[in-house]
């Protein structure tokens, strides 16, 4: 087996463990700095994945499914723009030309999958339900996993398979409206995602943290390794010298006799 091949089956193998994710109680495996980084070991380069990875994390930061829509497939185009930095030697930013238009693409098939494929399964699932056939649910759920799961992650591998020359054809072919449309959207959702963040952890007891650390980067020149070593000094000094985290004590004489 040549060293293209035995990369494109690495490939593959670290797209099938992101798609899993959801297998693994949505341990937050699909993430950009996680396959970003298993796919520079997989390529022999897990700096430059690693990089790549958080690059890719706050373009996708923003993207959250609401309601029935589905946000961009992370997990190729952070798997396809890795491999694309990695393999043709570009800059890290490139990776947002590539991983955007794959993440679309791919979500289309996902979108098929549960539109089309997902419905004809539960509806066999619920036949063997009402036969009381229960290895026949088990199968019609593992089945629809495994379509899931191996298909994408084929996607994935082939898609490194034919080569950078072969995906940068595929990039050069979109018209400049459109990588131009992309760009600018891709520095606005960075700004949604980190509004989104912002919303749900800001309060008035939290917020003299926030510009706390605003004050170490811009006037103190210190860099983000430095600030959450502060953050972790502050955090412990809450935890273990003051009783604002400690647990409350349940009072004796409540009755906890729900009936």
């Amino acid at each position: 087996m040549d060293n293209l091949m035995m990369q494109t089956v690495f490939i593959f193998f670290v797209s099938a463990f992101g798609y899993c994710n959801s297998c693994f109680n949505s341990a937050l495996f699909n993430r950009p700095l996680v396959l970003g980084a298993l796919t520079g070991l997989a390529l022999g380069d897990v700096a430059t994945g690693c990089q790549v990875g958080a690059t890719l994390e706050l373009v996708y930061l923003g993207a959250q499914a609401i309601g029935a829509s589905n946000p961009p497939d992370m997990t190729s185009g952070s798997v396809i723009g890795t491999a694309y930095v990695i393999a043709a030697g570009t800059d890290v930013a490139e990776a947002v030309a590539i991983a955007v238009p794959v993440s679309l693409l791919m979500s289309m098939w996902s979108n098929f999958l549960m539109a089309v494929v997902g419905p004809i399964m539960a509806a066999k699932a619920d036949q063997y339900a009402l036969a009381c056939n229960r290895r026949g649910i088990d199968l019609m759920h593992w089945g629809f996993v495994l379509i899931q799961v191996i298909s994408a992650a084929a996607f994935c591998a082939a898609g490194f398979y034919v080569g950078t020359q072969a995906i940068q054809g595929i990039v050069d072919s979109i018209p400049a409206f459109i990588t131009d449309g992309l760009n600018y959207a891709m520095g606005i959702i960075p700004a949604i995602g980190f509004a989104m963040l912002a919303r749900m952890i800001i309060s008035k007891k939290l917020a003299c943290f926030l510009f706390m650390g605003f004050l170490l980067v811009a006037y103190g020149g210190m860099n983000v390794v430095g600030v959450t070593a502060v953050a972790a000094v502050i955090a412990a000094v809450l935890v273990f010298n003051t009783g604002l985290f400690a647990p409350t004590q349940v009072a004796s004489d409540v009755d906890d006799n729900e009936f």
